[in-house]
C-alpha cells in the first residue's frame, strides 16, 4: 500500500498490482481528467529523460512513450 500526499494535503491510497500501482479512485474517464493525467505523465517522462537515473532503462522509456502515444510503434 502506498500513500501519496496531494498538493492539497489529501492522501490517496494506492495498491500494488501485477501491472503497477492503481488508485482506489480509478474512475478517471472524463476528458479533463484524462488530459490532466497525460500532462502529469508527460512531465514525469520529461524529468526522467532529463535526469536519466541509473535505474531508468530503455524498457521504462518505451513504456512511457507507449502510454503517451499509443498509436505509434516504440
Amino acid at each position: 500500500m502506498l500513500i501519496v500526499m496531494g498538493s492539497t494535503g489529501n492522501r490517496t491510497l494506492h495498491s500494488k498490482t501485477a501491472q503497477g500501482f492503481t488508485s482506489v479512485n480509478d474512475d478517471c474517464e472524463t476528458p479533463s481528467e484524462r488530459k490532466r493525467l497525460i500532462e502529469a505523465l508527460s512531465e514525469l517522462r520529461n524529468l526522467l529523460e532529463e535526469y536519466a537515473p541509473s535505474w531508468y532503462t530503455e524498457k521504462h522509456h518505451r513504456k512511457a512513450e507507449s502510454a503517451l502515444h499509443p498509436k505509434k510503434k516504440h
